[in-house]
């Protein structure tokens, strides 16, 4: 049996007040609860340390995940984002200031601007996703290959019923323009 962990102290305190609690439930879902705060500490870290805040990171993930020549139109952008249109402008204005992102007037029509993602950008993006790996695999390093992917199919199977139930956990990413 592996060593007690703090999760097994959450659940001894709390059994105390709740004579019904599962402790096997209450861990599954604590422990997971846990893992994905300790995900998102580890992602702002890893993006902090490349000069980068999520914000920024999402707008540049967005715009390589439209593919070549990734760029695309503010108005989509800011869909994709679910971002308010002027909150997006002022994003974009400090990418633009970086040198992360430019504006460009789209070729088929002049009077329309797009927003394309510049080398420098793609560089840094590149960066935090090396970095953002390499901290993931620290992450799951405990596992032996075989206990990865009887975790991933466990995992895959609980999102495959609630998917089944309410719809997609993710959403598909958006059609390449």
């Amino acid at each position: 049996m592996p060593e007690p962990d703090s999760i097994d102290r959450h659940i001894a305190y709390w059994s105390r007040e709740l004579s019904d609690l599962d402790p096997q439930l209450e861990g599954i879902v604590t422990r997971m609860q846990m893992l994905v705060r300790l995900l998102k500490r580890n992602k702002d870290a890893w993006l902090a340390k490349g000069g980068l805040k999520p914000w920024e990171y999402d707008v540049l993930h967005h715009l390589v995940a439209a593919g070549p020549p990734y760029r695309v139109a503010p108005s989509l952008l800011a869909e994709w984002l679910d971002t308010h249109p002027a909150t997006l402008t002022n994003r974009l204005d400090r990418l633009e200031e970086t040198g992360y992102i430019h504006r460009e007037h789209d070729p088929a029509d002049r009077r329309r601007l797009l927003v394309a993602l510049t080398a420098a950008g793609r560089a840094v993006w590149q960066e935090r996703m090396d970095e953002g790996d390499r901290v993931e695999q620290a992450l799951l390093g405990p596992l032996t290959p075989a206990e990865r992917e009887l975790l991933d199919g466990l995992l895959r199977r609980l999102v495959g019923e609630a998917e089944a139930e309410g719809g997609p956990l993710m959403p598909d990413w958006p059609s390449r323009p």
